[in-house]
């Protein structure tokens, strides 16, 4: 890897004239498998990214997040989904061949649409989608001074109140499948395009953001007209042997204003480290969240515990309680387990799963 950013900062000094950019790169992968139910699923996942970053000569740093994308549960990578399998073979198109970049763009058979601007006849063939890689490019760029660090960006996220500490679940596939929680803290509208500032004094930590528009994914909004915005707030404060972080966030949505409140701290325990946190929302429904975590080290292996207690108005509380451990099998590799256990959750789906799995940082 380091023979890669070396080679490619040579040319991008060639280019310019000057050797000033840093540019890094990032990539890792994952192969897991969980056992829920009397179902085993194996996943492997992978993602790779670039960021750059120059030194302006004036106290200024410029970050740009450059190139990121990924393969994991959560997309469909080039891979037909049941849905659109099943419309496929169902279609008109079913049993003939698609001719695609050639001198006989078309279809053969009985059908007679050929590929043009318009793309297939629409209203009789059905073509296969959810075929897409998780890509993100040049969303965000940041100004780092002695003072702080500005961010803009058009996939700003900005969940300040989200301090629940009882998730300790590394991977996304751990509880895929579990049974859907009767009570779950969702803040919701909270990412979008806008502004984030960080900055520390006297040992406390500031972090302040602002959303001119909370839908999210646009390069280019109008913001004269009327947008849904959301602020937040975060300060980080050492307090004795505590470290205690609190946020708020107000988010406005379809004419409604929704307040979130959060607070959480650590202190040293035993051979390890305990954390508490506390989460309020007045949604359109209120909820509240309690949870704990516990982390420590044994031998060479990293273990953590977590619990939470979710309430929502009117529903049955949902309790969590999720573990991990991990032990490094060599530089950038480890090896590691968790797992989930979940009461509230619907009568008769899946309430426990374990996930075994490896991951490697290249």
């Amino acid at each position: 890897m380091k023979k890669l950013i070396a080679i490619i900062s040579v040319l991008a000094a060639g280019f310019v004239g000057t050797a000033k950019a840093d540019i890094t790169m990032s990539a890792g992968s994952s192969l897991e498998m969980q056992s829920i139910g009397s179902a085993s699923n194996l996943s492997i996942g992978g993602s790779l990214g670039f960021a750059f970053s120059q030194d302006l000569g004036n106290g200024v740093t410029v970050t740009m997040q450059g190139l990121s994308f990924g393969n994991d549960i959560d997309v469909v990578d080039n891979i037909g989904t049941t849905a659109t399998v099943t419309s496929l073979n169902t279609s008109s198109l079913a049993g003939d061949t698609v001719y695609i970049n050639s001198t006989t763009d078309g279809i053969d058979g009985t059908n007679t649409a050929y590929l043009n601007a318009t793309g297939l006849d629409q209203t009789t063939h059905t073509v296969a989608t959810g075929t897409t890689i998780d890509a993100d490019a040049f969303e965000q760029i940041s100004f780092a001074t002695a003072n702080g660090t500005l961010t803009y960006g058009s996939d700003v996220e900005i969940d300040y109140a989200d301090l629940g500490v009882g998730d300790v679940l590394s991977s996304d596939l751990t509880d895929k499948g579990l049974g859907a929680a009767t009570s779950a803290m969702s803040l919701g509208n909270t990412t979008g395009n806008g502004i984030q500032y960080a900055t520390s004094f006297g040992g406390t930590a500031l972090t302040i953001g602002y959303l001119l528009d909370n839908g999210g994914g646009a390069d280019k909004f109008d913001t004269s007209a009327a947008a849904e915005n959301t602020m937040a707030i975060k300060s980080a404060i050492p307090v004795g042997p505590l470290s205690v972080t609190i946020g708020y966030t107000s988010d406005n949505s379809a004419g409604a204003t929704n307040n979130t409140m959060g607070g959480s701290t650590s202190m040293a325990a035993g051979n390890g480290t305990l954390s508490i946190a506390y989460v309020s929302s007045d949604a359109a429904t209120d909820i509240t969240q309690m949870s704990a975590k516990y982390a420590t080290n044994i031998g060479g292996a990293s273990l953590a515990i977590g619990y939470s207690s979710t309430d929502a108005a009117g529903a049955t509380n949902t309790n969590d309680i999720t573990a991990s451990i991990s032990q490094s099998v060599g530089t950038g590799a480890s090896i590691f387990a968790e797992f989930v256990n979940r009461n509230g959750a619907a009568a008769g789906t899946d309430t426990s799963a374990v996930l075994l799995g490896s991951s490697f940082a290249f």
